[in-house]
């Protein structure tokens, strides 16, 4: 036993959490979100990415569809999402607007993980609001590693949490994830770096936080896979 228990017993507590009613409600702030906040975080992306038509994107851990959402107002992008938990991935696919929107079910942070896609599937792997949940960061960002093509993009937006945003039926997690209450947008581009992607952007994300829908602060990591 570690001092936070094991990774099989956190994903079974997630899936256990993201019960129907926990997946309906997490939907209702997905369906809140406006134009003006799909627009915002495309204007935020469009900082550090160059969208490109035919371009392979993958969202992991899309959740209901909050980040597709978004990606499908870029015209041309062939976009796929990777998420967990059943009750989830029926919502996304419920919606009209990701009808185009290929999904798979699976967790990224874990070696076994990797087998989801093929080496070099995707142009950019974007995930929103998912690094604070994930149990082994470092296994998730050598797998989108593998996951991207050469000169590939990794994009991760999330958010400066604190302690107290864990509470409900999330209460106690904030210690058995690294990045769960994270006040810097110093540690995700620092593990990127470890596994051998180069840094090119950090920041804050300026379109999102002037909304006052805007609550907690929202930052964005961009990094690229080398060439070579």
């Amino acid at each position: 036993m570690t001092y936070r228990g094991t990774q099989q017993e956190s994903r079974k507590r997630y899936l256990a959490t993201c019960d129907a009613e926990e997946a309906s409600k997490y939907d209702a702030w997905v369906n809140a979100m406006t134009s003006a906040d799909h627009d915002a975080c495309v204007a935020d992306l469009n900082r550090c990415i160059a969208f490109f038509d035919g371009m392979t994107v993958l969202d992991a851990g899309s959740g209901t569809g909050a980040l597709c959402l978004a990606l499908v107002r870029v015209s041309g992008l062939r976009i796929t999402a990777l998420e967990p938990c059943a009750t989830m991935s029926k919502l996304l696919d419920s919606k009209p607007d990701l009808k185009c929107v290929s999904t798979v079910r699976g967790f990224c942070d874990h070696a076994d993980d990797q087998s989801h896609f093929d080496a070099g599937s995707f142009d950019m792997i974007a995930s929103r609001q998912l690094a604070n949940c994930l149990f082994d960061p470092l296994a998730a960002f050598r797998n989108w590693h593998f996951w991207l093509r050469p000169g590939g993009t990794v994009v991760v937006l999330d958010g400066l949490f604190d302690r107290h945003d864990w509470s409900g039926r999330w209460d106690g997690l904030v210690d058995t994830l690294p990045l769960a209450a994270c006040r810097t947008t110093a540690t995700v581009p620092y593990l990127l770096e470890q596994i051998g992607f180069r840094i090119d952007f950090v920041g804050l994300m300026d379109y999102t936080n002037a909304l006052p829908s805007t609550r907690t602060q929202r930052f964005m990591v961009a990094a690229t896979k080398p060439n070579g």
